[in-house]
Protein backbone atom coordinates (compact mmCIF):
# COMPACT_ATOMS: atom_id res chain seq x y z
CA UNK A 1 0.00 0.00 0.00
CA UNK A 2 2.58 2.28 1.39
CA UNK A 3 5.68 3.01 3.30
CA UNK A 4 6.29 5.10 6.41
CA UNK A 5 8.28 7.89 5.89
CA UNK A 6 9.11 10.27 8.84
CA UNK A 7 6.00 8.29 10.60
CA UNK A 8 3.58 9.18 7.85
CA UNK A 9 2.16 6.65 5.51
CA UNK A 10 2.86 7.62 1.56
CA UNK A 11 0.44 6.20 -0.65
CA UNK A 12 -0.06 6.89 -4.38
CA UNK A 13 -2.67 8.95 -5.36
CA UNK A 14 -5.05 7.35 -7.50
CA UNK A 15 -6.88 10.36 -10.27
CA UNK A 16 -9.65 8.82 -11.34
CA UNK A 17 -11.31 8.06 -7.59
CA UNK A 18 -11.94 10.20 -5.03
CA UNK A 19 -9.59 10.65 -1.69
CA UNK A 20 -10.30 8.09 0.56
CA UNK A 21 -8.47 6.66 3.95
CA UNK A 22 -6.13 3.67 3.19
CA UNK A 23 -7.13 2.33 6.87
CA UNK A 24 -10.90 2.35 7.18
CA UNK A 25 -11.74 3.18 3.40
CA UNK A 26 -13.72 6.43 4.58
CA UNK A 27 -14.88 8.67 1.38
CA UNK A 28 -17.28 10.98 2.36
CA UNK A 29 -15.23 14.48 1.65
CA UNK A 30 -16.17 15.98 5.28
CA UNK A 31 -13.84 13.18 7.35
CA UNK A 32 -11.29 13.83 5.57
CA UNK A 33 -9.08 16.93 6.82
CA UNK A 34 -6.08 18.62 4.70
CA UNK A 35 -3.20 20.25 6.20
CA UNK A 36 0.28 21.64 5.49
CA UNK A 37 3.02 19.01 5.83
CA UNK A 38 5.97 21.25 6.80
CA UNK A 39 8.38 17.92 6.36
CA UNK A 40 7.63 17.92 3.23
CA UNK A 41 8.93 20.71 1.52
CA UNK A 42 8.44 21.17 -2.66
CA UNK A 43 10.18 24.35 -3.31
CA UNK A 44 12.72 26.16 -1.60
CA UNK A 45 12.11 29.65 -2.44
CA UNK A 46 9.46 30.39 -2.53
CA UNK A 47 8.60 28.33 0.25
CA UNK A 48 6.12 25.71 -0.77
CA UNK A 49 4.80 22.36 1.61
CA UNK A 50 3.31 19.70 0.82
CA UNK A 51 -0.07 17.83 2.04
CA UNK A 52 -1.15 16.04 4.76
CA UNK A 53 -4.82 14.12 4.90
CA UNK A 54 -6.03 13.07 8.33
CA UNK A 55 -8.57 10.89 8.62
CA UNK A 56 -11.70 11.86 10.93
CA UNK A 57 -13.51 8.23 11.71
CA UNK A 58 -9.89 6.47 12.64
CA UNK A 59 -7.46 9.08 12.77
CA UNK A 60 -4.95 7.88 10.35
CA UNK A 61 -2.70 9.78 8.93
CA UNK A 62 -0.98 9.75 5.26
CA UNK A 63 0.31 12.05 2.34
CA UNK A 64 -0.03 11.32 -1.47
CA UNK A 65 2.60 11.44 -4.23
Amino acid sequence: MGEESNGLLTIERDESARRKCPSCSEENKNMIHESTDKTNIINDYPRLYGKKYRCGRCGQEWREK
